[in-house]
């Protein structure tokens, strides 16, 4: 019992230091695409509500103005997003369906 509180404490403590990391970099490389993408696909109620948190934290910091860069798997680079809408758009296509 003591190890699963340990491990739900430290996912709880990454996934603030992920939200946090989003927010004041906007950064979502190759990596962190990989594991969204992941957890989109695993197509269950809480590793999609995931994703759309991570949406939510990318959108949030596009409405204050600041740059995102996002990882484009069909050009495999990263483009830099400056617009909600440019970013939504890249919602859509990569991650269709979620309700951000």
């Amino acid at each position: 019992m003591a190890a699963d509180q340990r491990s739900m404490d430290e996912a709880r403590k990454w996934n603030a230091e992920l939200d946090a990391a989003l927010q004041s970099n906007g950064v979502v490389d190759r990596s962190l695409y990989l594991r969204l993408m992941d957890a989109y696909r695993y197509d269950a109620a809480s590793s999609v509500g995931w994703v759309d948190a991570k949406m939510r934290v990318l959108l949030d910091r596009g409405r204050q103005g600041k740059e995102l860069s996002l990882f484009t798997p069909t050009q495999r680079e990263q483009k830099l997003v400056r617009s909600e809408l440019e970013l939504r758009s890249w919602i859509d296509e990569n991650f269709p369906g979620l309700s951000v």
